[in-house]
């Protein structure tokens, strides 16, 4: 039977952190906080649970994500954002992958998402359900380089899997939260948007948020959610716009 080594990237994440660690405690044989500051009961709640528990300065994503795979104990990796509930079944899945033994690089999850408590088809900017990589040999899948600082991807992988078993994402439980989210990732977004010297002339200011907003609320479908999806589609205007307002004044 494999061992499997879990991270979870923490910053004030009591909110749903005992429901993730009492899931993941259940299949993981180390599981470990890699915190950037809380000032909540994070450290608390780990503690309890028995969590290993380190502290890095948050730079960006990806960053965090290379340091907390290098520093877990065994070469499989399941990792989870602090709004990331495993299920049951993904639960059981995982114990039956690591029962018979792991046959491909990493694995692919599927991921439901809520938005102010209700299951979506649209979390700007993504589709609901979506399959990121939540389960990884840390030997030959990294996040290095070649992946974005936010909404970061893992690379190196020859073969992947998809697990339909879910895991439920609890973004944006409050209009507070989304707001702050909102001027948070913009600001990593802009980052990118000048390190990779992308286009950032005025025409990007000004139509691209109009044109991101078409895009998520008609084609995407965010009006399948009634009035959380017009939010999604107001969401991905102001994004747009903060996103390319802010990369032209760092430039």
């Amino acid at each position: 039977m494999e061992n499997i080594s879990c991270y979870i990237l923490t910053r004030n994440s009591e909110k749903y952190l005992p429901q993730i660690l009492e899931q993941v405690k259940k299949v993981a044989d180390e599981v470990l906080l890699v915190d950037s500051g809380s000032t909540d009961d994070t450290y608390t709640i780990a503690q309890k649970f028995g969590c290993k528990i380190l502290y890095r300065s948050f730079d960006n994503y990806r960053d965090q994500r290379a340091f907390a795979q290098e520093k877990c104990k065994y070469d499989w990796v399941l990792f989870l954002d602090s709004d990331e509930i495993p299920t049951d079944p993904l639960i059981q899945k995982i114990l039956e992958l690591k029962k018979r033994g792991f046959q491909s690089d990493c694995y692919e999850v599927r991921r439901d998402w809520y938005v102010l408590g209700k299951k979506v088809h649209v979390c700007y900017p993504v589709i609901s359900p979506d399959y990121p990589v939540r389960l990884l040999n840390r030997q030959i899948v990294k996040f290095d380089e070649r992946s974005a600082i936010v909404h970061e991807t893992p690379h190196g992988q020859r073969t992947t899997e998809r697990i339909q078993e879910p895991v439920e994402h609890f973004t944006f439980s409050t209009a507070w939260e989304m707001e702050t989210k909102l001027h948070y990732y913009t600001t990593l977004s802009a980052q990118e948007v000048v390190a990779r010297n992308k286009k950032r002339g005025w025409y990007k200011l000004f139509l691209s948020p109009i044109g991101a907003w078409i895009k998520w609320y008609f084609f995407k479908g965010a009006w399948k959610d009634g009035s959380v999806g017009w939010k999604m589609g107001a969401y991905a205007l102001k994004y747009t716009y903060l996103k390319y307002r802010k990369a032209r004044r760092i430039a």
